[in-house]
Parts: C-alpha cells; sequence; structure tokens
C-alpha cells in the first residue's frame, strides 16, 4: 500500500523564523563607507526586515548551492548549512527522499537524497509500467516580486504519473509544473528534471514496484531540491 507523508508522519517541518543579524558588508561591496561610530544603527542588517538599501547589498552578495547526498536519521545532510527547512516522503516501507534547505546569512544550500534502505523491488528487462504518486519541492534565495520573499522558503507538492520502459531503461512523465527524463540501468535512475522550467540534476533507483528519484538546481535566484515517491 502506498502512503503519502500527510497521511503517516509529518517530516516537513520549517522552524519559526529567526532573527537573523549581521554587519553587512558595505565598505568591502564598495556600497557606502564605513563609519565603526555608526555601525551599530545603520550598517545592521536584519536580515528579516532589511532597508531597501540592505536588501541589495543582500541580493548582490548571495550564495546559492545544490546537491546529493545521504540524509541522516534526522534528515540533515552533512554539506547543508544551518537548517532552516527540511522534510520529505517516506513510505510504510522506509521507502522514500529527504530534503534540506540550509542558510547562513546571505548563502544558501538545497540538499536531497534517498532515505537509507529504500529499494524499488527488482528490475524487469521488458515491458512498461505507469508509476503515480506524489512530489515536492523546496525553494530559496533572492526575492521574486509578490512570490518569494528574500530568503523565505516556498514549497510545491504535486502528484505525477511517471512512465517507466523497462527495455529501453527510460522514466519520463510531467505534470506541467514538474518534468521527469530519466534514464536507469542496474535500478540506478539518473538524467535531468525541469522545476518550472529550471533544469535540475536527478537520481534515484527504478524498479518493478516503485520509482524513487531525488533532483536539485540552482540558478541566478535561488536554489532548489525536491523528491518524487511512484508507485503502480
Amino acid at each position: 500500500m502506498k502512503h503519502s507523508i500527510f497521511s503517516m508522519r509529518q517530516v516537513w517541518s520549517q522552524p519559526p523564523p529567526a532573527l537573523f543579524r549581521a554587519i553587512a558588508l558595505f565598505c568591502a561591496l564598495g556600497a557606502m563607507g564605513c563609519d565603526n561610530s555608526n555601525m551599530d544603527q545603520e550598517d545592521t542588517i536584519v536580515f528579516d526586515n532589511p532597508t531597501p538599501a540592505q536588501l541589495a547589498v543582500m541580493e548582490a552578495n548571495t550564495t546559492l548551492r545544490s546537491g546529493f547526498g545521504v540524509p541522516r536519521a534526522d534528515g540533515t545532510f552533512s554539506a547543508s548549512l544551518p537548517t532552516i527547512f527540511k522534510g520529505g516522503y517516506e513510505d510504510a516501507s522506509g521507502n522514500g527522499v529527504a530534503v534540506e534547505i540550509g542558510r547562513d546569512g546571505t548563502d544558501f544550500s538545497a540538499y536531497g537524497g534517498l532515505l537509507p534502505g529504500s529499494d524499488a523491488g527488482i528490475l524487469p528487462t521488458l515491458g512498461i509500467a505507469s508509476m503515480s504518486g506524489v512530489y515536492q519541492v523546496a525553494e530559496v534565495g533572492k526575492s521574486q516580486g509578490d512570490t518569494r520573499k528574500y530568503g523565505e522558503v516556498v514549497t510545491t507538492s504535486g502528484r505525477i504519473t511517471l512512465r517507466a520502459d523497462f527495455q529501453f531503461g527510460t522514466l519520463e512523465g510531467d505534470d506541467g509544473t514538474l518534468i521527469v527524463r530519466g534514464s536507469f540501468s542496474d535500478k540506478n535512475l539518473t538524467g535531468a528534471a525541469f522545476f518550472n522550467q529550471k533544469a535540475a540534476a536527478l537520481s534515484g533507483l527504478v524498479g518493478q514496484d516503485r520509482a524513487i528519484g531525488v533532483f536539485h538546481g540552482t540558478d541566478d535566484a535561488s536554489a532548489f531540491a525536491g523528491g518524487f515517491l511512484v508507485d503502480r
């Protein structure tokens, strides 16, 4: 039986907003001269409520990274920055994915990976299977108008149907928001995914029972990571 995270246990979670503070590097960025006497008043950035000038400095100084990893028991990744969001999907047999979003000032990270012990079943050599299930993506980064505030984690959830061709080793499908274009050999899934037309690297497992995938990517504005769990 297939289960979504919402019917089993709540894995996706977001800590209460924290008050991030840092001294703006205005001198290094050439935004203005430094005056230590005013540092605590004018040069202190409150990341959750910056002035327009401070936001411009934050945007210019933003770094974004994403990657694959093996999640720890608590769903975090060793390469991630301090956690501001973590989640994933897991079925009744322990198959699933984990995703973590991290932040350190103006630096952001997005990591995803399969839960240890995940299994997709044996891999047939012939036949075609239609697999349906859930996906979720977490994205963070620079501000985008009314869509996303600076540093805000935005999640997108949906259902997707993927077509596995065991003879030719392909796993493909889309729901308009998420596109999967994968290939597999010896159960190992690779290829590409596209989230809102943003390209992402794809990894996972495919078997006769299910497909489990994770993906991640960055562009000039955001870092994102997500995963899907589909079965027959």
